[in-house]
């Protein structure tokens, strides 16, 4: 694979936590790989070791949030950009090594008092904390809540050890070893660099179909699985078009996002949008259904109503199609004569209510054939915690030789980094 690390911006973030002297070693390491390391200091730290020290070691150093000689009267007379959180936007990773259980608490409830922690909330880069300190501290339940809290969030945490503290205890506080840091940090922008170039076309959230002006049928679907995916694949370097339905959850990064009603709509923004992707993830809860006897006025209430359903467009079976299909029967679809991007990774959902795990799968697979699709993602949205408008999933990638791999019960988040991970584009 090479060196990863070369032409890399590593922000370091150092807290007045004893182990911070260690840091001088790791950066160090960094520049041998060629990596640019930029240096942020706490107060704090610069009283156990010196500004100077890392000066020597490090491409720059900063301590304070504002230049000693800023001058508000020159930054409105010259009207230029005021710099001072300048790494976050640089980093292609930002490390804090060590970090006191103090500024894990700052982060964990958005603080930003210092040039350190104010970057930490500007940055879009991954951020790896490496906590260090006693070992109370550490097992304190404030501190746990923090971490649980920071970890659901997307911040990765590089485990502190057991060993003697400079506090005089022994128990789990110790800096982590500076080769797993390292190694830790070569796999985080390996991984961030995994999607790099490749553009991808991510659906998300429930579509509605109107009853009449102001009533609406639709599923429960909150559009989370679908818009953590379009995030995860932005960290990764992808060029990432969201779209999603107008209930879905807002994306927290910069991401292309279209917003749309009906399954109308946003089958005609995919093929707007589609033709240049690479990646297609249709993870959108589509409608099923649309009303044929929609009605222009609103419908007067406490009377019986009768709604004649007609069934939507098969979206995902419609992206990768080879030649013009019919339905007979009672389900019939609306069709088109030819595929719309034939070469794209496709990748589908299959949702379920309260069926085996041999049918979940089963069913999957045979969507996945009718779609022509490469990977397709089943779950069971009856089970608890499975789904539909919770912060968890559970899920099994079927792919075309009917190979399963099972993502036991996780966060919604983790569960959208493992499906990525198993994209693999020749």
């Amino acid at each position: 694979m090479g060196n990863s690390l070369k032409n890399k911006n590593i922000v370091i973030g150092v807290t007045g936590s004893i182990a911070c002297y260690k840091v001088l070693d790791l950066i160090k390491r960094l520049k041998k790989l060629n990596s640019t390391v930029y240096v942020i200091m706490t107060e704090s730290a610069t009283k156990l070791v010196s500004v100077s020290d890392f000066e020597n070691v490090a491409d720059d150093v900063k301590v304070h949030l504002f230049d000693p000689n800023f001058n508000y009267k020159d930054y409105i007379k010259k009207n230029r950009p005021i710099k001072h959180i300048s790494f976050a936007d640089v980093a292609d990773l930002f490390l804090i090594c060590p970090a006191t259980a103090n500024v894990i608490a700052k982060i964990a409830n958005g603080i930003s008092d210092d040039l350190l922690t104010s970057s930490i909330l500007a940055t879009l880069a991954p951020v790896v904390i490496c906590p260090a300190m006693n070992v109370k501290m550490w097992n304190n339940p404030l501190t746990q809540e923090n971490v649980a809290k920071l970890r659901k969030l997307g911040y990765i945490f590089v485990e502190p050890e057991y060993g003697d503290l400079a506090c005089g205890y022994k128990g789990i506080g110790r800096l982590a070893n500076l080769d797993k840091i390292s190694n830790r940090i070569t796999t985080i922008i390996n991984k961030k660099n995994s999607l790099k170039n490749k553009k991808i076309l991510v659906t998300a959230g429930a579509t509605i179909e109107e009853i009449d002006p102001v009533r609406v049928i639709t599923n429960k679907s909150s559009g989370k699985m679908g818009v953590y995916i379009a995030e995860e694949a932005f960290l990764r370097g992808a060029d990432v078009t969201l779209v999603r339905g107008a209930n879905a959850i807002e994306p927290k990064f910069p991401i292309r996002d279209i917003k749309v009603s009906s399954a109308e709509e946003l089958f005609n923004e995919i093929k707007k949008n589609i033709k240049d992707k690479d990646i297609m993830i249709h993870a959108a809860a589509v409608s099923d259904f649309e009303v044929n006897n929609k009605r222009d006025e609103k419908i007067k209430s406490g009377q019986e109503l009768h709604l004649e359903l007609t069934p939507t467009t098969k979206i995902l079976e419609n992206i990768k199609i080879l030649e013009k299909q019919s339905f007979s029967g009672r389900r019939k679809s609306k069709t088109f004569s030819s595929e719309i991007k034939k070469n794209i990774f496709l990748v589908g959902f299959k949702a379920e209510y309260n069926v085996s795990e041999k049918v979940l799968v089963e069913r999957a697979y045979n969507l996945l054939k009718d779609a022509n699709a490469d990977l397709m993602i089943a779950n069971d949205v009856g089970k608890k915690g499975r789904g539909f408008d919770v912060e968890t999933n559970e899920v099994f990638i079927v792919d075309k030789n009917r190979k399963v791999k099972h993502l036991d019960l996780a966060d919604k988040k983790i569960i959208a980094s493992k499906v990525l991970d198993e994209i693999k584009i020749r």
